[in-house]
């Protein structure tokens, strides 16, 4: 276990970084010295891997829980309970509501029209999780502090009527799935191996991209275009898409190696 400035010291590379972690660590002392939750605001996946590292490494991880609304949510907030608590009943006290957007059938409304007419009523991003664009409309996770304030004053999204709603965060409807199926040999399970056949990448691509911070791996950006992948692991590429690897297959006779996945 590491103190608060060793942690500092070790992880963060930028003002940003500081103020991330110190803001972290307050949230974490407040529930340890008042003995109630507590919770950081929306964290990007980059922001999620440093989050995630600074918990562990100050001994906190059975206390904290990272959660967006839904499993799997890309966007999500650092929990940290009580010991009365557990992660499960976290998750449910969570400070998050869903507001549900509903478009006219005729409107066409991307997830840019959403977040943008978010960002015009000056609402800061970290006060709102995933966006997840379907048929009638959106799923929009936000902070509850905020949802009243939306509730009164987003009513257009592209130019376009919406009539926003709260719902029950069980109610969620899933964004609109373009998710494909695929499957190949690679050379290795390396990731820049496996995230160029994915992605439809090259191999150099899929390199530069990942030494560049933009490929993710768990949530996690990983910067190694060696580090192996295994079954179950997830992969983000910045501008691409995600995927999941859903089996590992054996060698073929010229050793190279065969996997499925699921890409959305």
């Amino acid at each position: 276990m590491k103190t608060r400035a060793e942690i500092l010291r070790a992880l963060t590379v930028s003002e940003d970084d500081r103020l991330l972690l110190s803001r972290l660590f307050d949230k974490l002392d407040t529930c340890r010295s008042h003995s109630y939750l507590t919770c950081t605001r929306f964290l990007d996946p980059r922001e999620r891997a440093l989050a995630e590292d600074a918990v562990r490494l100050s001994g906190a991880s059975a206390d904290c829980v990272f959660f967006g609304g839904y499993e799997d949510a890309e966007r999500v907030i650092a929990l940290f309970f009580p010991d009365y608590l557990n992660a499960a009943l976290a998750m449910q006290d969570a400070p998050i509501a869903l507001l549900r957007a509903e478009k006219s059938p005729a409107d066409t409304l991307m997830h840019r029209d959403y977040l943008g007419a978010l960002m015009g009523l000056q609402v800061e991003r970290s006060v709102i999780g995933d966006i997840l664009v379907h048929e009638t409309g959106a799923d929009i996770f936000v902070l509850r502090e905020m949802a009243d304030f939306l509730l009164l004053h987003f009513d257009r999204a592209g130019r376009r009527r919406i009539r926003l709603f709260e719902v029950p965060l069980s109610n969620l409807r899933r964004a609109v799935s373009s998710e494909t199926a695929g499957e190949g040999f690679v050379a290795s399970l390396r990731l820049d191996s496996v995230a160029a056949l994915i992605f439809c990448l090259s191999r150099t691509q899929a390199r530069e991209q990942i030494i560049h911070g933009q490929v993710y791996l768990n949530h996690r950006a990983c910067q190694k275009p060696d580090q192996e992948v295994v079954e179950g692991d997830r992969i983000t590429v910045r501008g691409r898409g995600r995927a999941k690897l859903t089996e590992l297959g054996g060698a073929s006779r010229k050793g190279r190696r065969f996997i499925r996945f699921v890409r959305t």
